[in-house]
């Protein structure tokens, strides 16, 4: 692990791709094998995704999910992007300049269209940055921001509250998607919300969603960037939430690309010469936590005994067949501002019997714990019976995504098991999980407070000494541990399948994959 973390975090994210690309030619895809390269011999080229959980909303302002920021991303553009070298460089933005720590100031890249063919202005990009500020989901992204002041149709100035670190890597994340301010202020005119009918500037076109079962985007034939436009015709993302489905789905040529890989598949999937099984490392990780607006969860004793009592080891064999490793910090391996400075609590009984006790619950209790999806299912039977040992009573209830993010947005839950994928920087997985501010929708479903953490994530996200924001965030996360605000649980091996003939996938540490360049 030491030898490995000394190389990612050299890199900050870099991927480990430990499976090579299958050999050349076209194939028979789910399209029927109309997959001929560019379109060429006639064939029009899609490209079928199996993922195992639908989107939540096509309004990147109402969501910050993973499987909504697949559609958000390939339909908006941003100001700014992040490289495979982990490096921000301009997107909707030709470039940038801080004019002091507080004022920056934009030149637009000339002649980019919407997708109904108006042209982008920075009016656009001060309408998108001030609607985002009002988003309960994404709006801490953008908290820095004071104003966006307009000089011209390509220059605008960004004024901040303050010094932020986080500006330009804010930019990047999903949630800062520009929009077409006269498209928007028109749906919104008719009755109607953003995600009613998705319009920006990316390299697809929104075509059709049906809940629970597919999404679909087509190709932008005047996408701005030539050297990141579409390989493929159209993407098709389909939702198969039974995991040996998706599976049996791309053995059998109805997808092309496995993102959601059943982990009890990966064998096979690697032993299938027709398959490829791509590796990466990943800043995902899983966890358990407990709603401390509620007692009995509000005694720091009863988390520490929680920690102790959940086996994250039979967690890994059960939910992930062994595809990933137990964990105990609350932010990836490979992610910015992973310190490995935390408290770790081993699975000891004895030690959480005591630890219960202590809390005034020797004869146990009973919650419910909220979940959403099959492996975390999984995942909570074996917490289930781990915590009836000490007496513990946890009830299960199961539900869909959607509802599963309004309930626990809500604090409706006494407890839930979750995921986050840390993207580029800290302050975006501090913040929103773990800032008074955030309790809630914003992320911060554990409803944790402390106005201490609350300082350092601010002083870590203006400080312009790098020890000291280094020192910020190994207090973050020591404090989080000693607290149990948490029960880091694991964190997953990166795995995308495919057909071993389908070229051009990159997996990203953050997740944030991009399609635009598959083909076959």
């Amino acid at each position: 692990m030491k030898k490995v973390l000394c190389t990612i975090l050299a890199g900050a994210m870099a991927v480990s791709l430990l499976a090579g690309c299958g050999g050349g030619g076209s194939t028979e895809s789910g399209n029927g094998g109309t997959t001929a390269a560019g379109g060429e011999a006639g064939g029009s080229q899609e490209i079928n995704i199996g993922i195992n959980t639908d989107l939540t909303s096509l309004d990147p302002h109402n969501h910050n999910d993973t499987a909504s920021a697949y559609a958000t991303r390939h339909i908006y553009s941003n100001l700014v992007r992040l490289t495979e070298d982990n490096e921000f460089v301009g997107d909707l933005a030709d470039s940038w300049e801080y004019i002091d720590d507080v004022t920056v100031e934009f030149t637009l890249k000339e002649g980019v269209k919407f997708h109904d063919g108006s042209t982008l202005t920075a009016e656009d990009v001060k309408f998108s940055l001030e609607s985002q500020k009002e988003s309960p989901k994404v709006g801490h992204l953008v908290s820095m921001v004071d104003s966006v002041e307009v000089k011209d149709d390509t220059h605008f100035v960004i004024h901040m509250n303050e010094p932020s670190n986080a500006l330009v890597s804010s930019l990047n994340h999903s949630g800062c998607a520009i929009f077409s301010k006269a498209h928007v202020e028109k749906l919104l005119a008719e009755g109607k919300k953003i995600e009613d009918e998705p319009m920006g500037t990316g390299p697809y076109k929104f075509e059709n969603w049906t809940p629970g079962a597919s999404f679909t985007l087509v190709k932008n034939p005047d996408y701005f960037n030539p050297e990141r436009a579409a390989q493929n015709d159209k993407l098709t993302f389909k939702v198969i939430s039974e995991d040996s489905a998706r599976t049996i789905a791309l053995e059998n040529g109805e997808l092309d690309l496995l993102i959601s890989v059943p982990t009890t598949d990966a064998g096979k999937i690697r032993d299938n010469d027709k398959l490829a099984l791509d590796e990466y490392v990943s800043t995902h990780v899983e966890y358990f936590t407990v709603n401390e607006s509620k007692a009995p969860f509000d005694n720091v004793k009863l988390r520490q005994a929680l920690s102790h009592a959940i086996n994250k080891a039979d967690i890994v064999v059960a939910s992930v067949n062994n595809e990933g490793q137990t964990f105990d910090n609350y932010i990836g391996a490979a992610a910015i501002g992973y310190y490995d400075v935390v408290t770790k609590y081993d699975y000891d009984v004895e030690k959480a019997k005591a630890l219960l006790a202590e809390a005034g619950y020797a004869d146990g209790f009973t919650f419910t714990c909220y979940v959403a999806g099959s492996t975390r299912a999984t995942t909570a039977t074996v917490i289930q019976a781990n915590l009836a040992e000490l007496g513990i009573t946890m009830n299960i209830e199961q539900m869909e995504a959607s509802t599963f993010y309004e309930k626990t947005g809500n604090g409706e839950h006494d407890a839930c098991l979750a995921g986050w994928v840390a993207n580029a920087e800290p302050d975006n997985t501090y913040r929103p999980l773990f800032t008074s501010s955030n309790s809630g929708a914003g992320g911060n479903r554990s409803f944790y407070k402390n106005p201490e953490i609350d300082k350092l994530v601010d002083d870590a996200a203006v400080n312009r000494d790098k020890a000291a924001v280094q020192k910020d965030y190994e207090t973050i996360l020591k404090t989080l541990s000693d607290e149990a605000v948490w029960v880091p649980l694991y964190s997953p091996t990166g795995l995308i399948a495919r057909n071993a003939n389908l070229k051009g996938m990159t997996p990203s540490p953050i997740q944030m994959h991009d399609f635009y360049a598959l083909h076959y």
